[in-house]
């Protein structure tokens, strides 16, 4: 597959407003599905307090926003007349808001593995929040205000929307990652009883997870709710360091006050609050999801607990990391699973690319003859990719 003419081909027919979209001289098709998530954002000691107001869209009380309610997700599926007894659940990074990128990701994986590959947004992304948070002219007042704090870096109309929720409550990291494991695990139990029409029952799902996808998907393996993912795969590319060794600050993810925020709170009065005896500290250590954050924040929080997960995954798990990659780094994706010793070296490769590239652009779309390279990279990490989940 030619990374860069399947982008621009995938790009110009897809739609979520289609129930299907059909691509010409392929045995793949694109169907909407639907999904309401079941998961309250408030934690069952607390009342919500926000009301809604459209012009405060921004801010607003997080269960006011119905785009993350109820919404429709796209999954790639090889034509066959037979149900299929293998599934893929691609996952994507932070503050992305257009599946543009992932189409030939999940294209590739589809025709490669021939199995349906399902593209499941993480709360408050994608078509699950208000289409003004990607819109720059309605980003524009709140861009002005938070460029004039003279104590910021990096913040963009990219960035603006997330930047500003993330630094009024970043409680609400945890909040929408909750809510998307809490989802996923409600889309794995739908699947297993058997009611997608292309999906057998009791279908088996392995993992793509990207960014802070990889990082959702730790979560989920290592809690491993309702033991659903015993027999899982996970494939993450540019991810699985710990909270603590990520560098989210970046023009197209959250400027450098709402990073510095998330750390201080997660790394400072998080850790701090888990020490004491409130509803909120019960309710996380009592919670799987919420034990498995925690072991995921910094090296020394549950290392034991981290550890021994980690160690049973064994075969089951492969990494690829990039060697520029800033927001990431594969140093630290590598210390996160020094605890697999010998089984990091297999587990784990580093790839550099001849061309200009980032964490959040692995794969740019070039006008230009170098296209070729980025094509022939694309291909080296999703057939790797493609040949683990098979």
């Amino acid at each position: 597959m030619e990374f860069t003419s399947k982008f621009n081909e995938l790009k110009s027919l897809f739609s979520l407003s289609r129930e299907v979209n059909y691509i010409e001289n392929s045995n793949i098709e694109i169907r909407t599905q639907h999904f309401t998530s079941k998961t309250s954002l408030s934690f069952p000691f607390e009342d919500e307090f926000d009301s809604y107001d459209p012009e405060q869209a921004v801010v607003l009380g997080d269960e006011s926003i119905k785009e993350n309610e109820s919404f429709s997700y796209p999954v790639f599926i090889p034509r066959s007349d037979l149900k299929s007894n293998k599934a893929i659940i691609l996952l994507h990074g932070l503050n992305e808001k257009s599946w543009h990128k992932y189409l030939p990701w999940a294209y590739y994986l589809a025709e490669s593995t021939n199995r349906p590959v399902i593209l499941f947004p993480i709360s408050f992304h994608m078509n699950r929040c208000p289409e003004t948070w990607a819109n720059p002219r309605a980003m524009m007042p709140l861009l002005n205000q938070r460029q004039n704090q003279n104590i910021l870096t990096q913040c963009t109309f990219a960035n603006v929307a997330l930047s500003e929720r993330l630094s009024e409550e970043p409680l609400r990291f945890f909040r929408s990652g909750r809510q998307s494991a809490e989802d996923i695990i409600d889309l794995l139990e739908s699947i297993k009883k058997g009611e997608f029409p292309f999906l057998e029952p009791n279908t088996h799902v392995d993992f793509f997870a990207y960014s802070i996808g990889a990082f959702l998907s730790q979560i989920l393996f290592i809690a491993n709710p309702k033991n659903l993912l015993n027999d899982s795969k996970l494939f993450l590319f540019c991810g699985g360091a710990l909270f603590s060794q990520m560098e989210g600050t970046s023009k197209l993810i959250m400027d450098s006050k709402a990073f510095s925020c998330l750390r201080k709170y997660y790394l400072g009065d998080f850790a701090n609050e888990l020490k004491t005896s409130t509803p909120f500290s019960t309710f996380i250590k009592n919670s799987p999801i919420g034990n498995a954050f925690r072991a995921m924040l910094a090296p020394e929080s549950l290392r034991k607990f981290r550890n021994n997960t980690f160690q049973t995954l064994n075969e089951r798990i492969k990494i690829i990391a990039l060697k520029k990659d800033q927001v990431i780094p594969a140093k630290f994706i590598q210390s996160t699973f020094s605890c697999m010793k010998h089984r990091v070296k297999d587990m784990l490769e580093v790839f550099d690319f001849p061309y200009d590239y980032s964490h959040e652009i692995p794969f740019p779309v070039l006008n230009n003859p170098n296209y070729k390279q980025v094509d022939r990279c694309f291909e080296s990490v999703f057939s790797s990719a493609a040949n683990f989940l098979r």
